[in-house]
């Protein structure tokens, strides 16, 4: 009888340290899983400017959501495409797991992002394109698209063009490129009517000051077209201080809280909007999908809307003139 207690005592015993045991080993230190690291150079970081905050806001959305440390640089203006080279190598010297890019320009970019290639790190291109195909994927607008729709509007709206001016961004940047080469198509038969591109290199004033000059040099010109938030509002600017509001129409491009009030007292009958929040997140998300080594598409679109001021208080609508 006491052999049998005995035994019974020794297996509750052994029971209690294995259980102990397992306890210990599953409630212990557990190695957690680093976070992936990604950097986003963008082509600007500027505050004033609707576009380039809900970029960054989207890409911050998805970073949060996909568990991983984003870094954002990018240098002031759009026209400093050394100093986003100089970037750009900083960034691969921090060895991050992936990087996206927001070329600065469609030619002198192209260098520093053959380094991120050559170091191994994956990479993505999100807005604009380069001279040569790069990165595993691209995230960005089909810019063609866009300037197709502005185009499709004033041929299907506008009667009597006298001549028409286009105020773009930046010149050889791809964004601008496209956005007029599609412009152009849509434009059909008043394709002819473009009289002068102008460039603002994405600053209000100088997007102003040309537009006044443009307007002084052609003088029965009474169509302008903005390619982005810079030259729409620098145009629109223009236009109302020289009292040619209705006179001379327009189209704008982008959205900002002064271009949805320009749309909203008739200086622009349309504007193509972007989905600057949804590209912003579809590039990280993209990134994020690369380094899970999943198929991604080569191209996304992060798609555009023409919006008017009959169309502009849709609920759809209002949720890209106003993604915050």
């Amino acid at each position: 009888m006491e052999k049998k207690v005995n035994l019974r005592r020794v297996s509750i015993v052994v029971f209690i340290v294995l259980l102990l045991a397992v306890v210990i080993l599953f409630s212990g230190p557990r190695t957690r899983e680093e976070k992936k690291e990604i950097i986003l150079v963008s082509k600007v970081i500027d505050s004033s400017n609707d576009f380039w905050s809900a970029f960054v806001q989207g890409a911050e959305m998805a970073a949060k959501e996909y568990g991983v440390n984003l870094k954002v640089m990018g240098p002031n203006t759009e026209l400093k495409y050394e100093e986003q080279g100089t970037m750009i190598e900083e960034a691969v010297r921090q060895r991050p797991n992936a990087i996206a890019l927001v070329p600065s320009s469609f030619t002198e970019t192209q260098k520093y992002a053959k380094k991120i290639e050559e170091a191994g790190i994956p990479l993505v291109i999100v807005d604009s394109f380069m001279e040569e195909e790069m990165g595993s994927c691209v995230v960005a607008t089909d810019n063609v698209e866009a300037g197709r729709k502005m185009g499709r509007y004033i041929l299907d709206n506008f009667k009597n063009i006298s001549s028409i001016g286009v105020v773009g961004h930046v010149k050889g940047v791809s964004t601008a490129m496209e956005r007029e080469q599609g412009l152009r198509e849509g434009l059909g038969k008043f394709e002819s009517k473009v009289a002068d591109v102008v460039f603002c290199d994405s600053d209000y004033r100088k997007a102003y000051l040309v537009t006044k000059e443009m307007l002084e040099k052609y003088p029965d010109m009474n169509v302008i077209v903005g390619l982005n938030e810079y030259s729409s509002v620098g145009a629109a600017r223009a236009v109302n201080d020289l009292g040619l509001k209705g006179t001379v129409r327009m189209i704008g491009f982008d959205s900002s809280i002064k271009e949805v009030e320009y749309l909203e007292d008739g200086t622009f009958e349309a504007m193509v909007v972007q989905k600057p929040l949804n590209m912003g997140y579809l590039c990280i998300e993209k990134t994020v999908q690369l380094l899970k080594k999943e198929k991604i598409p080569k191209v996304v679109d992060s798609g555009s809307v023409l919006i008017t001021k009959d169309t502009m208080y849709t609920e759809e609508n209002q949720k890209l003139l106003f993604p915050f």
